[in-house]
């Protein structure tokens, strides 16, 4: 066998197995998200990623479902995420709301991998020690000014709203952050009262007795409800029964809480909105190998969609501005 024959096949062997060693990881994107997909947020959210990146990159999906386990168990989840993240090395990871940047967002930056968030209602700053350079996003903040001016152009002698939100972390976070955990607050003339309820029986409570007290609802976050035995509140029902049992018309801040037998609707926010403007950050750093993330600011996203329920509005006989329903989503 000839010289030049060994120095040929070598080669050919090297090229073969350069790919896999040199490029491992290359084509690879990980999604770490707080929740799972079987709320609407995270499936909405997940499905722009998957049609933005899903043709050119392998995406990796993983649940940390901090929504129904224990608060106990989601640093041991944030663990789970670490691993795959280390064992898949991918070029960029992607983490939705605030578990997954809490959990496993220090340790990406310590291991300087670029990284996106979306869905962040706290300031991220906090989850780090110093300002991060290899992680940048996009902020997810409940739009309440706005909400409060719509609530008024369609009811206009509203004086007082009742806010309800479950007693998770994203829940305190907006509490602290709007209300600078106050339980009153005025915006537009309104007064807004807010509570957090631990357990279904408070939340049911708070709206069997809001008549007479307030003028209309809205319904913030409610999946980490507990039942007297301490078991997670299924959301589906939790949403029927308060539009089945409210003498007054029930408002939303997030999508997934509008429909028939649900809430009314409003000015609400999209797990599709937030994907769509973390798929453009992730993009550009994706485009830009040696691009910092650090170098592209946060984004605050303020942009809602009009989405209302078509059966509802005609339950409490109200009417839209036409300023309002020329630009409105209707669900039955």
């Amino acid at each position: 066998m000839s010289i030049n024959f060994l120095i040929k096949n070598i080669l050919f062997i090297v090229i073969l197995l350069t790919p896999i060693y040199s490029y491992a990881g290359k084509k690879d994107i990980v999604i770490i998200e707080s929740y799972s997909k079987s709320y609407k947020w995270d499936a909405d959210y997940c499905k722009v990623l998957k049609d933005k990146f899903g043709k050119k990159y392998n995406l990796t999906f993983f649940e940390m479902d901090t929504k129904r386990i224990p608060k106990i168990e989601h640093e041991k989840m944030g663990n789970k995420a670490w691993e795959l993240i280390q064992k898949i090395k991918p070029i960029l990871t992607i983490v939705g709301d605030d578990a997954a940047l809490k959990f496993v967002g220090p340790r990406l930056e310590d291991n300087k991998m670029r990284t996106v968030y979306l869905g962040i209602n706290n300031n991220p700053r906090v989850y780090f020690d110093k300002e991060p350079k290899y992680i940048t996003g996009v902020l997810e903040r409940p739009l309440m000014r706005r909400s409060a001016i719509f609530i008024k152009d369609l009811i206009p002698n509203t004086k007082k709203v009742l806010i309800l939100f479950d007693s998770d972390r994203t829940s305190q976070i907006v509490h602290e952050d709007f209300f600078s955990g106050k339980p009153s607050i005025v915006f537009s003339g309104i007064t807004y009262d807010i509570y957090l309820n631990s357990t279904y029986a408070e939340w049911q409570k708070r709206i069997l007795e809001a008549p007479g007290h307030y003028d209309a609802i809205v319904t913030g976050l409610y999946s980490t409800l507990t039942d007297e035995n301490n078991k997670n509140v299924d959301s589906e029902k939790v949403m029927n029964w308060s539009a089945q049992n409210t003498k007054i018309p029930l408002f939303a801040f997030w999508d997934f809480t509008v429909g028939k037998n649900k809430a009314m609707g409003g000015l609400v926010m999209t797990g599709a909105s937030q994907g769509k403007t973390a798929s453009e950050i992730a993009e550009k750093l994706l485009n830009n190998p040696n691009l910092l993330p650090s170098s592209l600011f946060p984004i605050y996203l303020q942009e809602g969609k009009f989405i209302f329920s078509k059966y509802e509005l005609n339950r409490f006989k109200l009417t839209l501005p036409n300023d309002i329903k020329d630009e409105a989503i209707f669900l039955e």
